[in-house]
């Protein structure tokens, strides 16, 4: 990372007194989730928009405004069940926030696996658009992570479905 905004963003994550962000991340361990999500998107290059997530639900709204408020960065929903979600769903706030408290405040298990995995994605989503190395190493990442929960779209079939447009227009002349 470099640059003043970087710096100052690091600064600030190191400022988080440790006794809360190690709450925070004990908090994440038990009630947080890491994603790379995958959505059909016919305007996008390969038909799939890729993307990062991390999110935090809990029926108290509390323990979320803590987290909110703390990494400053995203934002509050209600859930279906009565409950509440914290998500972050932008790039930059994900590599300059989530990143950044995380390697400060490590997590253990399976979860430190999924956050992981997230990172090594996120730094090669913030370069750009993918190539076609970089989609497929970006879609096995997500394939390993959530202990191999339900996906709605599977990795086969995103790249079954995958067409680039130039191959596409190739296709057409």
């Amino acid at each position: 990372m470099s640059g003043a905004g970087n710096q100052q963003e690091r600064l600030s994550i190191e400022a988080i007194p440790s006794e809360l962000g190690s709450f925070l991340a004990g908090f994440a361990l038990g009630e947080a989730s890491f994603m790379l999500v995958c959505r059909a998107r016919q305007t996008s290059h390969r038909g799939w928009r890729i993307s990062a997530a991390f999110n935090v639900s809990q029926h108290d709204r509390a323990p979320l405004d803590l987290f909110r408020e703390t990494l400053g960065c995203g934002t509050m929903r209600r859930a279906g069940n009565g409950g509440w979600y914290w998500e972050v769903n932008s790039l930059s706030d994900i590599q300059d926030r989530i990143v950044p408290f995380f390697e400060r405040f490590p997590l253990v298990g399976s979860k430190a696996e999924d956050f992981r995995r997230v990172a090594s994605a996120v730094k090669l989503l913030a370069r750009g658009p993918l190539t076609q190395s970089g989609y497929t190493t970006v879609l096995a990442l997500r394939e390993g992570m959530n202990r191999g929960g339900k996906r709605r779209h599977s990795m086969e079939r995103i790249l079954r479905d995958y067409t680039p447009n130039s191959a596409a227009e190739q296709l057409q002349r």
